[in-house]
C-alpha cells in the first residue's frame, strides 16, 4: 500500500510530465499544424484528466488528516507544481484561443474573396 508521501511523490512526478508537454506545446504551437495542435491538446487534455482524478483523491487525504497534511514532506512542492501546471496549461489555451481566431478570421477573408472567372476563348 502506498504511504501519503508515495502519492504525493507521484503526483509530483505526474505534473512534472504535465508541465513538461505543456511547455513543449506552447513553444511550437506556432510551427504546428491545425490537427497536429488538437492531437497534442487532446492528449494534455488526458494527461489533465488522469491528474484530476489523483488530485480528487489527495483532496480526500488532506480532508481526513485535516492540518496535520501541511507537515507531510511534498506538500510544498505538490502545491508548486500545481501552480507550474496551471500556468502552462493556461498559456497553451490563450496561444490556441489566438490561433483559433486568427485561423477564423482568414477563413472568413477567404470566403468574402469575389472569385474571378476565366474565361476562355
Amino acid at each position: 500500500m502506498k504511504t501519503t508521501e508515495d502519492i504525493f511523490r507521484d503526483s509530483i512526478d505526474q505534473y512534472k510530465v504535465l508541465i513538461t508537454e505543456a511547455s513543449d506545446l506552447n513553444k511550437r504551437i506556432e510551427n504546428l499544424s491545425p490537427e497536429e495542435i488538437l492531437h497534442r491538446c487532446e492528449s494534455l487534455q488526458k494527461q489533465q484528466n488522469r491528474q484530476a482524478k489523483i488530485d480528487k483523491f489527495i483532496i480526500e487525504i488532506m480532508l481526513d488528516f485535516g492540518p496535520g497534511i501541511l507537515e507531510t514532506p511534498y506538500i510544498g512542492e505538490y502545491q508548486e507544481m500545481l501552480d507550474k501546471a496551471m500556468q502552462a496549461c493556461d498559456e497553451v489555451a490563450l496561444k490556441a484561443q489566438a490561433i483559433r481566431t486568427r485561423l477564423q478570421t482568414e477563413i472568413q477573408k477567404l470566403q468574402q474573396t469575389p472569385k474571378e472567372v476565366v474565361i476562355k476563348n
